[in-house]
């Protein structure tokens, strides 16, 4: 079952907001790439996205945006909640461009839940779930940029669990 979210313009300039504060985190740290376009994407405008999923996510859970700026990177957690009952850390993965899979960083499999959404203009359609360990298992591939990430195609995820079965912590 995919979620159909729209965000309120308010909320879209937070994310633009959000962005451009996230990004100045990546870019005066020493040890990055200080030219971080080179992965194909402006990085406030892929910032951007992130966030938009994340307010998207939290607005369909009725959960709180995280809006604190952390130094470099969040660790690949947005939100702790239970999820049907389970004690869950999410990360919500979002793209502009139509997702053929989920992808996690190798280096960045952290949390036990993960969720998937297509970003167009201010709506996001989550696609589905998938586990910690559907991620692990998924298949492993180097991307253009060197690294390599885990990919759960979006035919294997599991569907969008209700908002009334997820609560936060």
């Amino acid at each position: 079952m995919t979620v159909v979210v729209e965000v309120p313009p308010r909320y879209a300039r937070l994310a633009s907001k959000l962005a451009k504060k996230r990004n100045r985190s990546f870019e005066e740290n020493d040890g990055w790439d200080n030219d971080s376009d080179t992965w194909g994407v402006d990085p406030d405008d892929r910032h951007r996205v992130g966030a938009m999923g994340e307010i998207a996510f939290a607005i369909y859970a009725d959960l709180q945006i995280d809006s604190e700026i952390v130094a470099w990177s969040d660790g690949g957690i947005d939100f702790e909640a239970f999820v049907e009952g389970v004690e869950q850390t999410i990360d919500v993965k979002a793209s502009q461009e139509e997702p053929y899979a989920l992808p996690v960083k190798e280096y960045r499999v952290n949390a036990d839940y993960y969720i998937l959404g297509h970003l167009e203009g201010r709506t996001v359609t989550f696609l589905g779930t998938a586990t910690k360990e559907m991620v692990l298992d998924g298949q492993r591939k180097q991307s253009q940029f060197g690294h390599y990430n885990y990919l759960v195609s979006v035919s294997s995820l599991n569907p969008m669990p209700d908002s009334d079965s997820i609560v936060g912590v």
